[in-house]
């Protein structure tokens, strides 16, 4: 049942849909409870729960119950490196032995191990090998961090860094040991302190919830029974950094909307992290060839049709979580579930988004049309660019704004998304925002009656002329 009110106009109108769908991925996998939140810029809006919590008691799931989120950890180590990244303690090219010299130890197949460095971790794209050699995963049994260093001489970087994306937990877990040791404080206490707490995450810890009341019961794949074992639920020690955390839906939508404050100047209280380091985080700077899933720093991004969606998902024993967003129509959904080898979280959070978006979009053109300042009437139109290259462009008023924009006809690929035009003290000069001429400016030209004949672009002086 939710317990937050249905009245955002995008969310309202489209929830019937998505519980409905997620009933059925429920009832087809047998997948005892899910927690689902969905976040709308800075409001949650949608938060409840289906199904059970554990299911000989009878508990319900709820925006409330604690899960084991698993690997969503690393978008915190992640967040957490960038603000070290952002106090001097250490820069993302830092070879990992400046702050693990026994990584030292490592062997690299191709190369020297100083190729090692933080961004390839954060990234997945250091090439090492994906786990330490405990067979924790198997055994249920994690090392601590110590076992973790003392095993370095037996790991080793098997394919080319930069070469594929390869995930990677053991990179995780050594990224909270540099969390430690730049910090000076314990991992699990500098993220308490540093993200959790000025967020109001009080319900998010590493392995021991703060109250086990509200701990749902992990369950385990079960095709021949109606009621799956119970899960074993062990302690992940040194792997904390790559999928210790324990946390709620309610908790996670503070992490969602902290997402969508890229515009926020420095990192002050529940601006955990400045709005540009943000927005680095988010810059997918890898894609696989077929363009449908790429990598930024720890956020993975799947593209289903012209949407993108940034995401990260999380298996434990008895556990799969996916959190996932959409920048341009700041949407996000959580959904958190308690039984290992299914795929409905993964499936309702990215089909929730899909339902949303439209929705969004239709909100976002229905937009009431604001009228062209009088200043800038003499400057819309179309112009044409002088010289060797040619090209197009139309400056025109668009949403509140005045925008530089290549046309549907212009011949010269790839075309650009609009361009806003910034004021400056002189009514004739626009500094270019983004793309190519991005920080250059835009200086009009004038016939002797005034006007607006072309204009300048660049500091390499592109002559425009208005047709």
């Amino acid at each position: 049942m939710p317990d937050a009110a249905l009245s955002d106009p995008i969310v309202a109108p489209v929830m019937p849909r998505i519980t409905s769908r997620l009933n059925q991925l429920m009832a087809e996998q047998g997948v005892p409870g899910v927690a689902l939140a969905i976040v709308h810029d800075q409001a949650v809006a949608f938060m409840g729960g289906f199904g059970y919590a554990d299911i000989v008691a009878e508990r319900a799931m709820t925006a409330d119950t604690i899960c084991a989120v698993a690997s969503i950890s690393k978008t915190f180590t992640a967040s957490a490196i960038v603000q070290l990244r952002d106090k001097g303690k250490l820069t993302l090219d830092d070879p990992i032995v400046r702050h693990i010299p026994e990584f030292k130890a490592v062997h690299n197949r191709f190369g020297r191990v100083e190729d090692v460095t933080l961004r390839r971790l954060l990234t997945h794209r250091a090439g090492l090998v994906g786990e330490s050699p405990f067979g924790h995963w198997y055994k249920l049994e994690f090392p601590e961090m110590a076992d973790v260093i003392a095993m370095l001489p037996r790991c080793e970087v098997v394919i080319e860094p930069d070469s594929a994306f390869k995930y990677c937990n053991l990179a995780f877990a050594l990224l909270g040991e540099v969390v430690e040791r730049a910090s000076h404080r314990p991992y699990g206490d500098y993220v308490a302190e540093n993200i959790l707490a000025p967020l109001g995450m009080k319900s998010t810890t590493f392995d021991t919830p703060v109250d086990r009341v509200r701990v749902a019961t992990g369950y385990m794949p079960e095709r021949y029974q109606e009621v799956p074992e119970i899960a074993q639920d062990p302690p992940t020690r040194g792997y904390q950094a790559a999928a210790g955390m324990r946390t709620c839906a309610r908790d996670l939508t503070r992490w969602l909307a902290l997402q969508f404050r890229t515009r926020a100047g420095r990192r002050e209280g529940a601006q955990v992290l400045a709005g540009k380091s943000l927005s680095e985080m988010h810059r997918v700077t890898f894609v696989e060839r077929d363009w449908k899933t790429g990598y930024a720093l720890t956020w993975m991004a799947a593209r289903i049709g012209e949407n993108i969606y940034l995401n990260h998902g999380g298996s434990m024993p008895g556990f799969l979580s996916m959190i996932a967003f959409n920048k341009p129509y700041r949407l996000g959904v959580v959904a958190l579930s308690n039984k290992q080898g299914h795929t409905v979280a993964s499936t309702i959070a990215l089909e929730a988004l899909e339902m949303l978006v439209p929705s969004a979009a239709a909100e976002f053109k229905a937009i009431k049309p604001v009228p062209t300042p009088e200043k800038f009437r003499p400057l819309i139109g179309r112009y044409v660019a002088l010289g060797a290259f040619g090209g197009i462009l139309h400056i025109e008023f668009r949403r509140g704004a005045l925008v530089l924009i290549s046309p549907p006809d212009q011949y010269l690929p790839p075309p650009f998304p609009p361009i806003e035009l910034v004021e400056t003290a002189d009514p004739a000069v626009f500094i270019v925002s983004r793309g190519r001429p991005a920080g250059e400016p835009l200086k009009l030209e004038f016939a002797p009656d005034g006007a607006v004949t072309g204009f300048i672009l660049g500091e390499n002086g592109i002559p425009f002329r208005k047709t």
